[in-house]
């Protein structure tokens, strides 16, 4: 259940809120974050670059101890210097099994100020893909798996009574 502040249900209400997705990607070799907006984001201590054409699949809600998986693609967008060449630089970064972070930031209309950062899927990159199609470019779909992937891990932990 998401829980939003009342400032920023009372802006949701009006129809101005303006709502931002916000894609973090922890590697082992460097963090990076990219924004579905058409200019940089401040959060955090990271600056978010504005991603081009961002997509994330459905984010499906579980309870349960299995693993669901996600995926998110990144569109070349040359305008944002995101180029087919920057994008391939991933396969140079440690990527497997590193956390990536989807949030949706809300803020205010006529200040853009972040009224409220809410976390909606936390997981672990599995695969990284590249396409280069004629009808949409060159774009990098990474399959992730949600964190309930910790719970079939082992570890060397004893547990007694």
């Amino acid at each position: 259940m998401i829980n939003l502040p009342s400032s920023v249900l009372t802006l949701m209400d009006k129809g101005e809120l303006s709502i931002v997705g916000l894609v973090l990607f922890q590697f082992g070799t460097g963090t990076y974050g990219f924004a579905k907006s058409d200019v940089p984001i401040p959060y955090d201590g990271i600056t978010y670059q504005p991603g081009g054409v961002i997509q994330i699949s459905e984010l499906q809600a579980s309870s349960g101890l299995v693993a669901q998986q996600f995926t998110i693609t990144l569109a070349a967008s040359p305008d944002d210097g995101l180029t087919p060449a920057v994008l391939q630089t991933i396969e140079a970064e440690d990527y497997r099994d590193r956390p990536v972070t989807v949030f949706d930031v809300f803020l205010h209309p006529d200040t853009g100020a972040i009224l409220h950062v809410q976390i909606m899927k936390r997981g672990y990159v599995d695969v990284i893909d590249h396409e280069d199609n004629a009808s949409e470019g060159y774009t990098l779909s990474a399959s992730c798996e949600t964190r309930a992937l910790d719970y079939t891990r082992t570890n060397a932990r004893k547990r007694t009574v």
